[in-house]
C-alpha cells in the first residue's frame, strides 16, 4: 500500500483508507476519495504541488499533504492496443466527447468486460463485448485503459 501522494502521473490505484483529523477526512471522502474507488494521478503542477487526480467521472485538485491522508493500492492498467488476448474491465477512457461518446455506442464504457481476441500487433483490435465481437482503430484502443479482470483489487467495506 502507498499513500496517493507518491504516485506517479499517469499511475492507477484504488483507495484503501483516508486518514487524518475528522473535519479533513469527512472533507475528502465527500469529494469522492471513499475507500474501493478508483483514482489516477492525471497532472502534475510544474513545481510538483498541487497535483491532479481523476475519480468518480471528474478531475479534482489536491496538495501534497492532502494526497498523503489518502492510503491506495496501486494497480497496474495498460492501454487495450498492448493488452494480450484475454478478459479485461475497462477502468478509463481518455479522450473528448465524441470519442467516448463513439465508443459507448459501440457498448466501451467504464467497468465493462472486455474480451480481447487477437494478438496482433498492426491493424484493429478485436473485442468481444456483450457477446458481439466489435474491431477498434488501434489509436483509439491505446485511450481505452483496461486491468485484467483477475487483478482487480476487492472493494473493501
Amino acid at each position: 500500500m502507498k499513500k496517493l501522494s507518491e504516485l506517479a502521473v499517469g499511475d492507477w490505484g484504488v483507495i484503501q483508507a483516508v486518514e487524518g483529523k475528522p473535519a479533513l477526512r469527512r472533507r475528502l471522502e465527500t469529494m469522492g476519495f471513499i475507500p474501493g474507488t478508483r483514482v489516477r494521478v492525471s497532472r502534475c503542477a510544474p513545481m510538483g504541488d498541487p497535483r491532479a487526480y481523476e475519480l468518480l467521472g471528474y478531475c479534482i485538485s489536491l496538495r501534497q499533504e492532502e494526497a498523503e491522508m489518502v492510503i491506495v493500492e496501486p494497480i497496474k492498467v495498460y492501454p487495450l492496443s498492448e493488452a494480450p488476448p484475454g478478459r479485461f474491465k475497462i477502468v478509463g477512457i481518455s479522450g473528448g466527447r465524441g470519442l467516448a461518446q463513439k465508443l459507448a455506442n459501440l457498448g466501451i464504457l467504464p467497468d465493462v468486460v472486455v474480451a480481447r481476441k487477437d494478438n496482433g500487433q498492426t491493424g484493429p483490435v478485436t473485442v468481444e463485448i456483450q457477446g458481439q465481437m466489435v474491431q477498434i482503430g488501434r489509436g483509439m484502443a491505446r485511450r481505452i485503459t483496461v486491468i485484467a479482470e483477475t487483478d482487480e483489487v476487492q472493494k473493501t467495506d
